[in-house]
């Protein structure tokens, strides 16, 4: 069923693991940040357990609808990379520990990566500076793993945001979206399904045409708090914005990424569930490991100018980049 307005209750990925991870060490942003060559610095302060504030738990996210190439963007587009049951952001150095998740971005990412393993790593995707790694439960059909066939990361201002406010992520932040817990459909639209490019989303997945097969969709936070990287519940340091306006304690507007992810799923017949549990529990996981110079160059070239990037149909992006 389409889903209605409601109220987002965005409680994040990584609760049942929160006892195991209190002891890992949250980085100030500042200290994991890359130089604008690519290097990388030695972090050397702590976070404290969870960042003041916290993301508001009622913020529901402004998600782009309509066709393509109504503000300014830049996408990776990123093949389906492997799969397994890791997650260096909820368990860290743990491996098995997590349920199966699918894949994307840097090829190394496992249990022990880290912003700086990832950086400069081969990547799936068509953006040779995009070695961030991007992963979401594996999704199965009568309880066989489905292989995915990629993911289209957005990049863009959040709906209503002055896209010259938007900053590039720091490196090594940790974002999540969606709820694996969930039992029943989640508020909001940080998650859903759709078929194709059609940007209306359904808590479960919808019949899909073979020409429009399944896809999830996944929104991200969009307002930062300006100074760590990442929480104890790895969803305190982040939030989204409301028409354009990010709440108090989170004055940076960063993009705003939402990813789609193809499925080679179409026609009826099939009984989909998730890894990490019933169809509900969809849910997202992204480690910022782009080169510095290279995310700043396409946050500088398309979202600032208003410029669309990486769609077929629109203006070639050369010009652009050699204006900066």
């Amino acid at each position: 069923m389409t889903r209605r307005n409601r109220t987002i209750v965005f409680a994040l990925a990584g609760v049942a693991a929160i006892a195991v991870v209190a002891s890992a060490v949250w980085l100030r942003a500042g200290d994991d940040a890359s130089s604008a060559d690519g290097g990388t610095n030695t972090p050397t302060s702590e976070q404290p357990k969870k960042a003041a504030g916290g993301g508001d738990p009622a913020a529901q996210p402004g998600r782009w609808l309509g066709p393509q190439g109504r503000t300014g963007q830049f996408v990776a587009h990123c093949k389906y990379s492997h799969s397994g049951q890791n997650d260096p952001i909820v368990h860290p150095n743990m491996a098995g520990m997590s349920h199966l998740h699918d894949f994307y971005g840097s090829v190394e990412t496992d249990q022990n990566s880290t912003a700086e393993s990832l950086h400069g790593t081969k990547t799936t995707c068509d953006k040779e500076a995009d070695s961030a790694g991007y992963w979401h439960p594996a999704l199965l059909d009568h309880g066989k793993v489905v292989t995915p066939n990629d993911l289209s990361a957005y990049y863009r201002a959040a709906p209503g945001v002055d896209p010259k406010d938007v900053q590039p992520y720091p490196f090594g932040m940790k974002l999540l979206a969606g709820d694996q817990t969930a039992t029943t459909p989640q508020a909001g639209e940080a998650t859903g399904w759709t078929c194709g490019s059609r940007t209306d989303l359904h808590d479960t997945p919808p019949t899909c045409t073979s020409g429009a097969p399944l896809h999830l969709i996944l929104t991200y936070p969009d307002c930062w708090d300006g100074e760590y990287i990442d929480s104890e519940d790895h969803v305190s340091h982040a939030t989204y914005s409301s028409d354009g306006t990010c709440p108090d304690g989170f004055p940076v507007h960063i993009p705003q990424l939402t990813v789609s992810v193809r499925f080679p799923i179409s026609g009826k017949g099939h009984d989909l569930t998730l890894a990490s549990g019933n169809i509900y529990s969809a849910h997202g996981d992204f480690f910022n490991a782009w080169d510095p110079a290279g995310l700043k160059r396409e946050v500088d070239a398309c979202i600032h100018r208003g410029a669309v990037c990486d769609l077929g149909s629109n203006r070639q992006e050369e010009d652009l980049f050699q204006a900066n």
